[in-house]
Formats: C-alpha cells, sequence, structure tokens
C-alpha cells in the first residue's frame, strides 16, 4: 500500500502539473488572441473613422479652417492606426494607405489639379484604406478560427483529465475492495474469531505487502499463543503427576505405618520417605515461586562474600543418600570467593546435581568440579545418562521444556533449568552446555567473582 500510495501520488502530481502547464498555456494563447481580435477590431474603428474623415474632407475648400483640423484629424487617426498594426502584411497596407491618403492631401492645396484628378486620388486613398480593413477583418477570422481551436482543444485536456480522473478513482477504488478492504475485513474476522476462542483460527496472508505482514505476524503469535497454551495444559499435568507421585508415597507409607504402628524399623522408614518427599515437594514450590518472582520482575539477591566451594560442597551433601548414584567432587585446594547470593547458587548447583542424578543410569557417576579463571569462577556438573542433540540444546532452557525419551520416562515438568538460567543472569553470569546423544551433558555455570553489577 505505501508504493501504491506513492505511486497514485506521483501520478496526481505529475497530471497535476501537466493541466497547469496546458493551462498557463492556453491562457496565453488566448490572451494572445484576444489582443490581436481587439486590435483589428480597433483598426477597422480607425479605418472608417479616416474614411469618413475623407469624404468631409471632400466637401469642404481647400482653404477652409475646416480642411486645415481634418487634414490633422487624419494624420492623428494614420499614427494611431500604426499602435495597433500586428503583422507586417498590416503594416505594409497602413504604409500605403498612409502613402495614398497624403497623396491626396497634397492634392487638395493644389488649386491647380483638376477635380477629377482630385476624384481619382480619392478613390485611391479609400481603396488603400478597404485593402487595410480588409486585412484586419482577415486577420481578425484568423485570430477566431485560432481562439476556436484553442478553446476546442481545452475542452479536449478538460474531459481527457476527468475521464482519466474518474478511471483512475474507479480503478482504485476497485483495488482497494478487492486488494485491501476485503483483505483486511478478513483480518478482523479472523482475529475476532480468535478471541472468541477459536485457537485454530488463522489469517490467510493475502493482499498488500503491508496487510501481509499484518496477517503473518497475527499468525505467529496466535502460534506462540497456541504452544503457550499447550505449555500450560502440559505444566498443569505435569504438576499434577509430580505431586501426585510424593503424595502417593506418604499415603502409602503412613498407611504401612498405621498397619504397624509398633514397628521401630518402620517407623524409621517412614519418616524418612516423609522426609525425602516432603523435601521434593518443597522444592517444587520453591521453584514455581521463584518462576513468578521471575516473571514479576521481584527476584531480590542478597550477595555477600562467599567460597564457592563450601557452597558447592553443601550442595552434594544433601544427596549423599541418593542410591545408585556417586558423586565425585574436583575442587581446588584455595578458597574460590565470588561475590553471590549463596541460597541461591546453592539452589542452582542443587538444580543441576538433581538434573545430572535424574539422568545418569543407575550406578552412573556425576561428575562436580569447581573452576576459578581470572574474574570468573566456574561449576561444571556432568552425567553419563542419554544426552541431547543440538535441537533439544537449544530448548532446554525454555521454562516446561522437556526433551527426548525423559518426557514419559522421567518426572519433572521442566522448570529446573529455566529458573538456574534465570538465577545466573540475576548474578551477571551465563550458563553454557556440552552434550550429545549418548555421551551425557555438562552444564558449566559461570560466575562473575566480583558479583552481579549493581
Amino acid at each position: 500500500m505505501r508504493t501504491l500510495s506513492w505511486a497514485v501520488t506521483l501520478v496526481l502530481l505529475g497530471v497535476a502539473l501537466a493541466v497547469t502547464a496546458a493551462l498557463v498555456l492556453l491562457t496565453s494563447y488566448i490572451h494572445q488572441t484576444n489582443d490581436s481580435l481587439a486590435a483589428s477590431v480597433e483598426s477597422v474603428r480607425l479605418t472608417r473613422e479616416i474614411e469618413l474623415t475623407l469624404d468631409l474632407l471632400a466637401h469642404v475648400g481647400p482653404d477652409d479652417l475646416t480642411a486645415r483640423h481634418l487634414r490633422g484629424d487624419l494624420r492623428e487617426l494614420l499614427q494611431e492606426a500604426g499602435h495597433h498594426v500586428l503583422t507586417s502584411q498590416e503594416a505594409a497596407t497602413l504604409v500605403e494607405a498612409a502613402n495614398q491618403i497624403d497623396l491626396y492631401l497634397n492634392a487638395t492645396r493644389d488649386h491647380l489639379i483638376a477635380p477629377a484628378e482630385l476624384t481619382r486620388l480619392r478613390g485611391a486613398a479609400l481603396d488603400a484604406t478597404d485593402r487595410f480593413v480588409a486585412v484586419n477583418v482577415a486577420q481578425s477570422l484568423i485570430a477566431r478560427e485560432r481562439a476556436d481551436h484553442w478553446d476546442r482543444l481545452a475542452n479536449r485536456i478538460g474531459l481527457g483529465c476527468g475521464a482519466f480522473l474518474l478511471g483512475a478513482a474507479a480503478l482504485l477504488a476497485w483495488w482497494l475492495r478487492t486488494r485491501a478492504f476485503q483483505p483486511l475485513i478478513g483480518l478482523a474476522a479472523t482475529m475476532e474469531a480468535f478471541a472468541r476462542g477459536r485457537r485454530d483460527a488463522r489469517a490467510d496472508e493475502v493482499g498488500p505487502h503491508e496487510l501481509r505482514e499484518i496477517a503473518g505476524r497475527f499468525n505467529a503469535m496466535a502460534d506462540v499463543l497456541a504452544a503457550q497454551r499447550a505449555a500450560q495444559m502440559t505444566f498443569l499435568g505435569g504438576v499434577a503427576h509430580d505431586l501426585k507421585n510424593p503424595l502417593a508415597a506418604l499415603r502409602l507409607a503412613l498407611a504401612a505405618q498405621a498397619r504397624d504402628p509398633d514397628s521401630a524399623a518402620r517407623t524409621g522408614r517412614t519418616l524418612d520417605i516423609v522426609e525425602r518427599q516432603t523435601s521434593h515437594l518443597e522444592r517444587m514450590v520453591g521453584d514455581f515461586l521463584d518462576i513468578a518472582r521471575i516473571e514479576a520482575g521481584k527476584l531480590e539477591l542478597r550477595p555477600v562474600d562467599a567460597d564457592l566451594r563450601e557452597l558447592v560442597r553443601e550442595s552434594a551433601a544433601l544427596f549423599d543418600g541418593a542410591p545408585h548414584h556417586q558423586l565425585a567432587l574436583e575442587l581446588p585446594s584455595e578458597p574460590v570467593a565470588v561475590r553471590c547470593d549463596p541460597l541461591r547458587v546453592t539452589q542452582i548447583v542443587v538444580n543441576l546435581i538433581s538434573n545430572a542424578v535424574k539422568y545418569s543410569p543407575q550406578g552412573g557417576p556425576v561428575g562436580i568440579a569447581v573452576t576459578a579463571t581470572g574474574e570468573l569462577a566456574t561449576v561444571a556438573v556432568r552425567d553419563h545418562g542419554i544426552g541431547m542433540s543440538d535441537a533439544e540444546v537449544r530448548r532446554i532452557f525454555e521454562p516446561f521444556s522437556r526433551v527426548g525419551l525423559s518426557r514419559d520416562t522421567i518426572p519433572g515438568v521442566g522448570l529446573g533449568l529455566h529458573v538456574v538460567l534465570q538465577l545466573v543472569r540475576a548474578h551477571g553470569g551465563a550458563v553454557d552446555v556440552d552434550s550429545a546423544p549418548g555421551r551425557g551433558s555438562t552444564f558449566r555455570v559461570h560466575l562473575p567473582r566480583r558479583g552481579p553489577a549493581c
């Protein structure tokens, strides 16, 4: 539509300039024609006055005072007629008429000139003035024909411009109706249908470039919303499943304890199950709360100076009782001082170790290493589990993301790594992943040793 608007503007501007130029030229030509007609009319009037003066002069005596006045009037009329001469032919006939009149006037002063000769000279002068009149009449006819020609040309230009503008307006109206309004109405109807709950409604990407772009963005937005809705449904299902498992374990443990309330061994196992499942539920609820705080922009850090080795050692100690897994710690001999929120860093490491334990095969070792280089401190957690492809690695930090076979075989709702990424970023750090199908995964958390930037 932008291109069309520019094209229509340029065409209308061109037509307006052409019509303006044509009108200026026509006005100039018509003005010249009017001047020519006015000059011819005035020349004919003056000629008739000259002829009338010649007639009056023929009826007065040559020495009469009136004759002298009439001779002066004739010369003034001839001089005034010369001011309205426009063509060389007209000038030549006027000169000829003036010469014949001069001959006649000179003859009227000569008493020896015969009356017949005076009559002949007067007739020659009148004939010359008639020729001057004829030339002016011919020029008037030519000017009138020229004026009629320009008038017809102006009419044609006006009708042509009107027809062009009418056709352009009709074509523009047709284009807007078929190429702009109909796609726009369709897009509005699709948006309304989507707003009323038809989540599969998608707009046709037709029409001008701008409308196609809007429709494409709407479709992309609709796809994102549909994906989010599906993720929410998956999330709710996962939450229900993950809450159901520890609650079922608690219920079974308590039921078993109720059947044998006096057994000390049974009581110990029941309390151990209750403690583990309660911790599991606490971590899940903590992840949900952290996501809510992060999305609301209300996550607060309480940075202090801490030894990263001790935070990692305390986090690993929480998994000492994990069956069928061995945690291997690689810690430097010197303290690794970092400025961080110890509670959040512990949460980061615990989430990474928990994931590594879940994704490692039974009996598989989990490696945890701490290194320090310059301004960065790094915690690396490695498992020997199923691994991930490059496409899965790109999505692993998205909320509610579950990849590969883990979606069905390993419990969880896909929030842990998203929380890890947001907490690391809040500290001004970064996370990277090295993984491949069948050879496990290594997650590295890089934290600035001077703490998050203020």
